[in-house]
């Protein structure tokens, strides 16, 4: 009787575990605006950056190559002033 209700036990959590593995390994769907299923990370992309990031970016890749002599802070200040403003 004992090993009969072990071997029963047994299977039941077998097959709870391979259910559970299958949902757990299923990939993430999301539904787009258009109502269509898509595959990945929720949300999609987020909105492009202003014009002043961009700005603020190349004066430390400026400074990263040397091109920009000194200290990068004004460049870099004087951009996001510049984007604040506008």
């Amino acid at each position: 009787m004992t090993r009969q209700l072990l071997r029963t036990a047994g299977v039941i959590v077998a097959i709870l575990t391979l259910l559970t593995g299958a949902a757990a390994a299923a990939p993430a769907t999301d539904v787009t605006d258009d109502g269509t299923e898509a595959i990945g990370p929720p949300g999609g992309l987020p909105d492009p950056v202003p014009d002043f990031v961009s700005s603020i970016l190349d004066s430390i890749t400026q400074f990263l190559e040397g091109a920009l002599g000194g200290d990068p802070g004004d460049e870099v200040s004087g951009a996001a002033n510049d984007g604040a403003d506008g």
